[in-house]
């Protein structure tokens, strides 16, 4: 038979062990964005195809990143993380390169292809 006092501590010890594992679940969550590094996800234009006009707006967003350039030029990102930035399309094949930064230094890079029509 329980008395009162078992009681309340069986209590206790069951109320203390939920917040712990539900703070140890909350930090190993949080974590997870951390340890996954910089991501980049580009919207527009799509990988391989053809662009008539001389510009085009490379746009998308990058998660988890301090800093982001493209072919070696920085580009700026708004507070959710978009980034719009014009470029010139030269007839021919146009490679282009994204680098994004975290706060740790570890890197993510996409490579883009488009094609520039002759004009």
């Amino acid at each position: 038979m329980m008395t009162r006092t078992k009681t309340l501590r069986a209590i206790r010890f069951g109320s203390f062990s939920l917040v712990a594992a539900l703070i140890v679940a909350y930090a190993v969550w949080r974590s997870l964005n951390y340890a996954r590094g910089p991501e980049i996800i580009i919207d527009s234009p799509a990988d391989g195809s053809t662009i008539t006009a001389t510009t085009t707006i490379v746009s998308g967003q990058v998660l988890r990143a301090t800093s982001l350039s493209l072919n070696g030029d920085s580009i700026s990102v708004d507070q959710n993380g978009d980034f719009h930035e014009t470029i010139i399309v030269f007839p021919g094949v146009n490679d282009l390169s994204m680098t994004a930064t975290d706060r740790f230094g570890r890197t993510s890079n996409r490579q883009l292809e488009i094609l520039g029509a002759a004009r």
